[in-house]
């Protein structure tokens, strides 16, 4: 199963509409969001995605309320789940959380617990089997962060090998 993975969009509407072209080639089955989705206006923007998503809010979502609000009324098939959510899809435990603390990210992914954990927060992209445990962060939809950190990235998952591939835009 392909599972496309998003994180920090951060209103960056041109960057969603790509991301949706790409996850609608790659034929994702479903997509994740692990959360600073920012402001609610930008939900219509995933309206042509032809997979579900499920996500998490992150630590710069403001007005959660309209997104869950937004998202009902644009008739979305978005599921949000407030900071953590535990997935077992295609038979592999995955674990999706906005990774705004480094030492719990870190915790998740060396515990054995599960095949992957999804998570962002730092903009910069992560596609690392750690152990038994593929890390992964798709990077944000943001051009550039910082001097350090440019390029919009998001991420394919496939549930049969345990792998990502990490996408440019």
């Amino acid at each position: 199963m392909k599972i496309g993975v998003l994180s920090d969009t951060h209103d960056q509407y041109e960057n969603i509409l790509k991301a949706v072209e790409i996850l609608n080639q790659e034929k994702v089955k479903l997509t994740i969001h692990c959360g600073d989705w920012i402001s609610p206006f930008t939900l219509r923007f995933y309206k042509k995605l032809k997979s579900p998503i499920k996500g998490v809010f992150g630590n710069n979502d403001g007005d959660r309320y309209y997104h869950l609000f937004l998202s009902k009324k644009l008739k979305l098939p978005i599921e949000f789940d407030e900071r953590i959510l535990s997935l077992t899809l295609g038979g592999r435990k995955i674990f999706v959380y906005h990774g705004d603390y480094g030492e719990i990210t870190d915790a998740l992914i060396t515990c054995g617990k599960y095949d992957a954990v999804f998570h962002g927060h730092t903009h910069v992209p992560i596609n690392k089997l750690i152990g038994k445990t593929l890390s992964l962060n798709p990077g944000t939809l943001m051009s550039v962060t910082d001097e350090k950190t440019k390029g919009a990235s998001l991420a394919i998952y496939d549930t049969q090998s345990n792998t990502a591939r990490l996408i440019k835009l």
